[in-house]
């Protein structure tokens, strides 16, 4: 069992929420000792679409366990992604930094660090997460299962442990070089021997997530049984990657809501393929048993965070750990003509789960109105564990909305995407922004011209219809420019200078883009400058593709 040193927490949102609770306030205790801080766990279930979760109102049953976590805490009925894909996402998520303050809005920046017309470092900024709790004296430990969340790409300061699960002999540094070494030789022979011996290296598309999971809860008890620092919190990451394309969920999820009738060709493996059969058009029957493939991949992941969340109750601390639950961007299944993701930034890509539990300082069946972003987190643990909030931080505390039960609607939240339309061709700039119950789409093409339209959640919460566009030159169109030039100035402003302590600045390589490719990633041009060496800000277009 984990008992931890004793720290105290400030008045204000962590009080309110504990007297809303009906639970104590942290306060002094016998021979003056105050509460302690929280162990934190984070889950992001990569590729979780919000509307798919029975909390959140689907009609199928994929979710029992997040249903129940969610009743057991709270729920934030619009949380909203910074993005549609996985790297600029995560960082968001983990330093709590709009995509324009961060610097990261595409892949191929790793093309360009150094050479001319490019940054001298990678345009990497912020405080992550970990750095925070582990200053506070917190044991970090980070596990997860794609490459975008490696090192390479940024990832892991402030981690004491932080380690990939489910490598295959695409992506395993040692494992790789053998791979490209057979394949280049011809060796045909050596390579099936081993294929045959290691069966799971050969198969990318496998599921991780119980792996993934297995290797937190080692990393648990290897803190539970450090005497030297068992007294401390900890800070646990898990990043579960299953429920992402290929939809290949495991038995017997893969049969949970398919049609046992259905004898058509998808199998949920290649829908990133330029050979797929997932196709606008596709026969409704072949586009349902791909849907109910992805939720089957859902359900499984679902029994994999509660194991998590058994194992904080076997080992007597759910009580004293808040656990966040989240997504980095959801999924399309052609609402707007488009599949997977990285494309657009519709609800179905951009709504994501949000979900917080801590029990005696969150009511149970809270559920929060409003809009709510990945930046928001960071700030949001910082006002919940006393801890001060980086400078640079874009988003805003929710403490108290987990009392009030609502979010300041006079605020946007801000999404931004690099499109390549089509592949290698010059990116188109996406935008969202959401106010209220409205969401404004604008897309700005390479030559300048700017296409907005707007989306009435309240009528229509996904956002299926086709919009309204707003005329170039209204006062709706110049409104809607007046707060992206606020948005601007207040970005620019937490925007810091390029680091060089985190990732590794040479170019993708062959294996690399390899690895990528098979989900559909990595297939734009390449860049060959960045416009003002990173004066221009990512929503104002700072990458540029070949000419």
């Amino acid at each position: 069992m984990f008992v931890r040193r004793p720290l105290s927490l400030v008045a204000g949102a962590c009080l309110a929420i504990a007297s809303a609770c009906g639970g104590d306030a942290p306060s002094a205790g016998a021979g003056g000792r105050a509460a302690p801080r929280p162990n934190v766990v984070l889950i992001s279930i990569d590729t979780l679409r919000a509307d798919h979760l029975s909390c959140y109102g689907y009609a199928r049953a994929t979710s029992p366990h997040v249903d129940a976590l969610a009743a057991e805490g709270a729920l934030f009925e619009r949380a909203w992604s910074t993005t549609s894909w996985t790297l600029p996402a995560h960082l968001s998520m983990l330093t709590g930094e709009h995509i324009s303050a961060h610097g990261v809005c595409d892949d191929r920046l790793w093309d360009v660090v150094g050479k001319p017309g490019g940054p001298p470092a990678l345009p990497l900024c912020g405080t992550f997460l970990p750095e925070l709790l582990r200053a506070a004296g917190y044991r970090t430990g980070g596990f997860y299962s794609w490459k975008y969340l490696e090192p390479r790409f940024g990832f892991g300061p402030g981690f004491e442990v932080y380690e990939r699960i489910g490598h295959s002999v695409y992506s395993h540094p040692e494992h790789a070089q053998k791979f490209d070494a057979l394949r280049a030789a011809g060796d045909k022979a050596a390579l099936e021997e081993w294929r045959a011996r290691e069966p799971k290296l050969f198969d990318d598309q496998r599921p991780t997530a119980g792996e993934t999971v297995d290797a937190a809860l080692a990393w648990l008890d290897t803190v539970a049984q450090s005497s030297a620092r068992a007294s401390d919190p900890f800070f646990l990451f898990v990043h579960l990657f299953d429920v992402h394309d290929a939809y290949r969920p495991p038995p017997p999820f893969d049969a949970k809501f398919t049609d046992p009738a259905y004898a058509g060709p998808i199998t949920g493996d290649q829908v990133s393929s330029p050979k797929s059969l997932v196709v606008p058009g596709m026969a409704a029957a072949d586009l349902a048993q791909l849907v109910a493939l992805y939720d089957g991949e859902i359900a499984w992941v679902d029994t994999q965070v509660q194991r998590v969340l058994d194992a904080l109750s076997a080992r007597g601390i759910a009580d004293d750990t808040l656990v966040i639950l989240t997504s980095d961007h959801g999924e399309e299944f052609f609402e707007h003509g488009h599949k997977t993701h990285r494309t657009q930034l519709h609800p179905e890509s951009l709504r994501v789960p949000l979900v917080m539990r801590w029990p005696g300082r969150i009511a149970p069946k809270t559920r929060v109105a409003g809009n709510a972003g990945l930046v928001d987190i960071v700030p949001t643990l910082c006002e919940l564990l006393d801890l001060a909030v980086p400078k640079a931080v874009s988003g805003t505390s929710l403490a108290s909305a987990l009392t009030s039960g609502r979010i300041d609607a006079d605020r946007d939240v801000l999404g931004e995407l690099f499109c390549f339309e089509p592949p290698g061709s010059a990116p188109v700039r996406k935008l969202s922004l959401v106010r209220g119950d409205e969401q404004v789409l604008i897309e700005v093409d390479p030559g300048g011209a700017r296409r907005a339209l707007r989306h009435d959640l309240a009528a229509d919460p996904l956002g299926r219809g086709p919009g309204e566009p707003l005329a170039v030159g209204s006062a709706e169109e110049r409104a809607l420019g007046a707060r992206l030039a606020a948005l601007r100035v207040r970005i620019a402003a937490l925007r810091c200078p390029p680091s060089d302590r985190r990732g590794e600045a040479r170019e993708l390589s062959a294996s690399e883009r390899d690895e990528l490719s098979k989900v559909g990633y990595g297939q734009g041009a390449k860049v060959t400058e960045l416009s003002g060496q990173l004066d221009r800000l990512c929503l104002d277009g700072c990458v540029w593709p070949d000419k």
